[in-house]
């Protein structure tokens, strides 16, 4: 028998300063068997960064044929698809060519900007991020099964935290950096 996912819960209140958008979620996370507590917080701090009131979780790691967040409009349009990790060229592609904007958040600290330069790929409709705790981390010491958050964005600084911690995180637009 396959083990079957773990489901954790996090009511989210979240005020990003940047895009003036302020908002309570009641979100369902599924962590795939092969992923990380980490992981999966990384997927949520991607969620926090984008948010919106029609993004969701998707099935992730066990589908090929989704991202791991996507925003769709009512007939099914996929309007904002998100990846994390280090996705090679092909998939980027089918993602810009499948939706209207593509995000992209890596958490690879030794990695990421020798995959990102290696990229060929130029569109105004991709954007690609890297997230790093810069303070009171790891990022998976606040996960719980049933998680009460806050998460604060202002500039490339995010809060993210409950009633004992806050952890903070750097959030670098790699298509702003030299």
């Amino acid at each position: 028998m396959a083990i079957g996912a773990s489901i954790y819960k996090a009511d989210l209140n979240l005020s990003n300063f940047n895009s003036h958008f302020y908002h309570d979620f009641n979100l369902t996370m599924a962590k795939h068997p092969s992923e990380n507590e980490a992981r999966m917080m990384n997927r949520l701090a991607a969620f926090c960064y984008c948010a919106h009131e029609d993004l969701s979780f998707t099935k992730g790691l066990s589908t090929q044929e989704e991202p791991e967040l996507w925003q769709k409009d009512l007939t099914g349009e996929i309007l904002h698809w998100i990846e994390l990790g280090l996705p090679d060229e092909k998939r980027i592609k089918q993602a810009l060519g499948k939706s209207r904007k593509v995000s992209v958040f890596t958490t690879a600290p030794n990695t990421y900007r020798e995959w990102f330069n290696k990229l060929k790929i130029s569109s105004p409709k991709l954007s690609i991020y890297f997230i790093e705790v810069v303070s009171n981390g790891p990022i998976d010491k606040i996960v719980e099964r049933n998680m009460k958050l806050s998460c604060t964005i202002e500039d490339n600084i995010m809060h993210l935290g409950n009633d004992q911690e806050r952890i903070e995180l750097k959030v670098l637009n790699l298509n702003d950096s030299p």
